[in-house]
This record gives C-alpha cells, sequence and structure tokens, in this order.
C-alpha cells in the first residue's frame, strides 16, 4: 500500500493594528512558517518545532500548533487517534509583533479543518483562536491572507464572537519591517493603555481606520500617511522603547509612505508603493534607533497572498 502524502502548506506572518485599527486591522506578509503534517501509528501527536531552536526547552503541551490542532480537532471532529508529526519550519522572529503565536494556533487550527469530518467557517476558527490566547486581527490575517478587518459581532456581555473580512490591497506595496533588540512583553504593551479614551477619539479613529483600508487597496501613499495616525495606542507604547517616535518619523523622511508599530511591537513598519525607496527607508530607521542605543535588523517583504485556510475550506 502507497503512504499517504503529507499535506503541507504555508502560514504568513502578520502585522495587525495599523495606525488607528487596533484590533481590527490585519495584514499577512510573505515570510512563512512551512507546516507539515504525516500520519503516524502510535497514537501520538507530535509537533517539531524547527523554526524555534529553544522549543525543546519549553513544555511542548503549551505548543500554540498543538493547542490549536487539539481545540480544532474537538470543534471539527478530527481523527487524531491513530497519531500525526506535524513538522513546523520557518524564520519569523519571535517577539516582535509578527504575529508568532498566532500563525501557530492558526496552524493548528487548520490542520483540523483539512482533517475533519464537520466543516467550518473562517468565523468558526477565529472564535476558537481568540481564546487560545491568540489576536483577532493577527489570526485574521494568519487564516485568510492578504488585507483582513475583524469585526466583532458580540456584544460586551455575550460571548465573544468575530467575523472576519478579506479586502482588496494593491500588489505593488512593499514593507519594511525594522526590529530593534529589546523584548516588549504583549501584557506590558496593552497594560499602558489607558481604561476609557474620549469620546471625540472614536470618530477621528474610525475614519482613519477606513482611510487606511481604501488607501491599501488603491495604492493611495498620502492617504495612507495622512490616516496612520495612531491616538489610540502609539502615545502610550512609545514611552517603552525610546527612539520609537522618532524611527517612525526617519521612515517617512527616508520615504515611506508612513510608519508605525507593527502588532504590539516591538517591531515597527513602514510602507511604500515603490521597491527603489526601501533600502533607504531601513537605513533611516536602524540610524534613528541606533541614536539611542538600540541595535536594529531589517525585512523588506510584500503582501502574502495565501493563509492557512485554503480557499476550499472557507
Amino acid at each position: 500500500m502507497a503512504k499517504p502524502s503529507p499535506i503541507t502548506f504555508h502560514v504568513p506572518a502578520t502585522a495587525a493594528n495599523l495606525g488607528p485599527g487596533y484590533g481590527v486591522i490585519g495584514l499577512a506578509l510573505d515570510l512563512p512558517l512551512g507546516i507539515t503534517v504525516e500520519p503516524r501509528h502510535d497514537g501520538k501527536v507530535v509537533v517539531e518545532r524547527r523554526d524555534d531552536p529553544s522549543a525543546h526547552l519549553e513544555d511542548p503541551r503549551h505548543d500554540p500548533v498543538l493547542r490549536g490542532l487539539t481545540r480544532g480537532a474537538e470543534l471539527l471532529d478530527a481523527p487524531l487517534t491513530k497519531g500525526l508529526s506535524v513538522t513546523v519550519e520557518g524564520t519569523i522572529p519571535r517577539g516582535t509583533g509578527m504575529g508568532t503565536i498566532s500563525a501557530g494556533f492558526a496552524a493548528g487550527l487548520a490542520i483540523a479543518a483539512r482533517l475533519g469530518r464537520k466543516k467550518c467557517t473562517p468565523a468558526m476558527l477565529l472564535d476558537e483562536l481568540v481564546p487560545l490566547g491568540g489576536d483577532p486581527a493577527h489570526g485574521a490575517a494568519a487564516l485568510l491572507g492578504g488585507l483582513t478587518v475583524t469585526t466583532q459581532l458580540s456584544s460586551l456581555h455575550e460571548p465573544l464572537r468575530q467575523h472576519p473580512l478579506q479586502l482588496p490591497i494593491h500588489a505593488d506595496w512593499h514593507y519594511v519591517i525594522a526590529l530593534p533588540d529589546v523584548q516588549m512583553a504583549t501584557a506590558d504593551t496593552k497594560r499602558v493603555l489607558p481604561p476609557t479614551l474620549p469620546h471625540g477619539l472614536t470618530a477621528r479613529s474610525t475614519g482613519r481606520t477606513l482611510g487606511v483600508l481604501h488607501a491599501l487597496q488603491h495604492g493611495d501613499e498620502g492617504l495612507l500617511r495622512q490616516c496612520l495616525v495612531d491616538e489610540v495606542t502609539l502615545p502610550y507604547r512609545k514611552r517603552l522603547l525610546p527612539g520609537l517616535a522618532e524611527a517612525l518619523t526617519a521612515a517617512v523622511a527616508g520615504g515611506a509612505a508612513g510608519a508605525t508599530i507593527c502588532g504590539h511591537g516591538p517591531g515597527l513598519i513602514a510602507f511604500t508603493m515603490v521597491a527603489g525607496r526601501t533600502p533607504e527607508i531601513a537605513r533611516a530607521m536602524v540610524e534613528a534607533l541606533a541614536g539611542f542605543g538600540r541595535h536594529a535588523t531589517t525585512l523588506t517583504l510584500q503582501t502574502a497572498h495565501y493563509g492557512a485556510l485554503p480557499a476550499n475550506l472557507r
């Protein structure tokens, strides 16, 4: 009997929030985790994290891929009794705001979706990803790819329900990601945010969020620059990383259409429609951070038009 072919797919890195779109806008970046799934016959479900050299030091039961797979198997009636081997490869930097945890949950849930006896929707999987500890904006982009928004359907006192939407994005966007040598825990970046915000901020942020989406769809650099203004998180998070605001300003001076925090940070993301500008944008951000004693590396990426969940399962 021929050996079954392995299941293989990719899960993209992601940027989220994108200025005023806190917890709403997600963007898939073409820096993937490669997932390979093969059957076993000993009843064990084993995840090998080749993407993370320190994975062997952690309790494998806490691995996001395994946790996503276990929850997805329960939800979708995916048979795991004979066992599975899951190999994860890739180079998404951890702890940088590029969605590594959400990508892991998305990978596990997507494996279950491929194996499950029950049908699923992206909304069903996102509603499982977030309670596991994933971020809704990162999670939607990891599942669907491209440019996404996440709409919260539930009210304050109801169980959380999310609906992810995939939106068009112009093909010519290029992204420069600056990664300073500092760790910022997600809990810390949330702790500095105030519990309430002024009413006037709602209209400004809502309008700018729509402007960001329109600018990304139509390649409008001028509109993007004006709409990436973030009054929700940046005024508070810049206290955690001296030089953050200066690096964002330097990116624009270096030719970027705009720049903001990548996810919860400390990574920063700058946008341009012109590939030839990316070296100068990267240099400007690195030099600005160096002025505050921070060494930074950079990545130049484009949009990932793939997600963990294949089109035929959406």
